[in-house]
């Protein structure tokens, strides 16, 4: 009810409203709801930190593993046992033929680029095979990659290749979580990110882009915009084998060319036209797409998007009917059906944290990497190859628990890329390899 108050100035009355009793209610309820929505996104950070987590440390493990293969094993004192040298060849097959269980037909590295696969950087091949030639001119006595970074060969600097351009084009290889942000689908006879639902559209970069493609045994797709002396063809599938690899072009989702070129993966005739049976068999029209050949694909993307010669997929057939000879059995599922069409195209939340991922590789000590491997058992423990479970909205959920399995140096940067910690320069040891970031948090408590 409404009061009068004498004001005391001028002997006027005036009127005070007592403050509506919901009012408090209502900033109770929003301060609540805030409350609420923070805690929310902090714990959909973390539980996207264990994603990068796992990705930091399949990187870790694998730079360890070929860093021990290829330098660590070379010891004077010691005589390296049979045993050892079969490891080290099965670990190196390991990686140049993964995929060809799937596939015999697969198509491996081409011998020039083995050496980039073995490398624990993953150091351009071409770049590597100046330096592989001069160490087989010498006679240091000394295995390739020990020599180049530790022995007789760390000091030499070739004219035709710098040692400051060997070791700054590494090609990044993709590990299994970020190999899904380039992954597309075919829907409806159109190309579709399988996690965004965006239509893929070469002309979206800059005009001079080459984007390319690979097919890996399992066939799925993966596709994304190369660049030189980072991203190539091997980075997809880190190395492994492919079905069908080269350069596309595409607008909207609908493909306009594709190319066999592949520098990497030297692919065949035989492979083009399984990548096209492929394509046609999932619905993808190719009346009007141009198919060029390894060549014509090298010389014809160098040139301006609005001029590209090659022949149309139905001129090709005509001329050369054993190019589009069905190479792929039919495979009992059909194409994935489209359930992008039945939700929005334009996803309104995109976290696409592996992609920040470049060229980011935490230095674990070997004892941290023994230590984690050992410390607990597979039935209690987020162990390697362990799938990342989808239960991540509690604080003691198995997704966001799993952080605490890893090293510390690797979980403090696994914060720090999902913006949850401050950020503390350090310096990093001589003996360690190059990451591109050295800076961790000083205090972080994960649970």
């Amino acid at each position: 009810m409404a009061e009068l108050s004498p004001d005391c100035n001028d002997g006027a009355s005036t009127v005070m409203v007592p403050q509506h009793t919901g009012h408090g209610h209502e900033s109770t309820a929003a301060v609540k709801l805030q409350k609420v929505y923070r805690s929310y996104r902090t714990r959909r950070r973390l539980a996207d930190s264990a994603v990068v987590a796992e990705e930091l440390w399949w990187q870790a493990i694998d730079y360890a593993r070929l860093n021990h293969s290829t330098i660590s094993f070379f010891d004077y004192h010691k005589s390296e046992t049979a045993a050892s040298r079969w490891s080290r060849i099965s670990l190196f097959a390991s990686k140049l033929g993964k995929g060809l269980s799937k596939d015999a037909k697969a198509q491996k590295l081409a011998f020039q680029h083995w050496i980039e696969a073995i490398d624990p950087r993953h150091r351009y091949g071409h770049n590597l095979n100046y330096y592989y030639d001069e160490w087989c001119r010498g006679d240091a006595g000394q295995p390739f990659f020990y020599w180049l970074d530790v022995g007789d060969g760390k000091e030499v600097d070739l004219k035709d290749c710098p040692r400051s351009r060997l070791q700054q084009e590494c090609i990044k290889y993709l590990g299994p979580q970020e190999r899904e942000h380039f992954e597309y689908i075919i829907c409806e006879g159109t190309l579709v990110h399988r996690g965004t639902g965006y239509l893929l559209d070469t002309n979206q970069g800059m005009e001079d882009s080459k984007w390319i493609f690979v097919m890996s045994t399992s066939k799925k797709l993966y596709a994304g915009e190369k660049k030189k002396g980072l991203f190539h063809h091997s980075s997809f599938l880190a190395g492994g084998a492919t079905l069908a690899a080269g350069r596309l072009r595409a607008e909207h989702g609908k493909l306009k060319s594709v190319s066999a070129y592949s520098g990497h993966y030297r692919p065949t005739n035989e492979n083009l036209g399984s990548f096209l049976t492929f394509l046609k068999e999932n619905g993808v029209p190719l009346d009007g797409v141009q198919v060029l050949s390894p060549m014509e694909g090298n010389e014809s993307y160098g040139l301006s998007k609005s001029i590209q010669p090659g022949r149309t997929y139905g001129q090709t057939k005509a001329e050369n009917p054993e190019l589009h000879a069905s190479t792929v059995e039919e495979s009992n599922q059909q194409s994935e059906s489209c359930t992008f069409s039945e939700t929005k195209r334009i996803s309104s939340y995109q976290r696409t944290i592996s992609r920040n991922l470049f060229n980011l590789r935490t230095s674990v000590p070997k004892k941290e990497i023994l230590q984690r491997i050992n410390s607990k058992k597979e039935a209690s423990s987020c162990q390697l190859g362990d799938q990342l479970s989808f239960k991540w909205s509690t604080g003691a959920g198995p997704r966001i628990g799993s952080v605490a399995d890893y090293p510390l140096k690797l979980r403090l940067q696994a914060l720090e890329l999902v913006s949850l910690s401050p950020r503390v320069s350090l310096k990093a040891s001589p003996s360690e390899p190059p990451s591109g970031l050295t800076s961790f948090t000083t205090s972080c408590r994960i649970m």
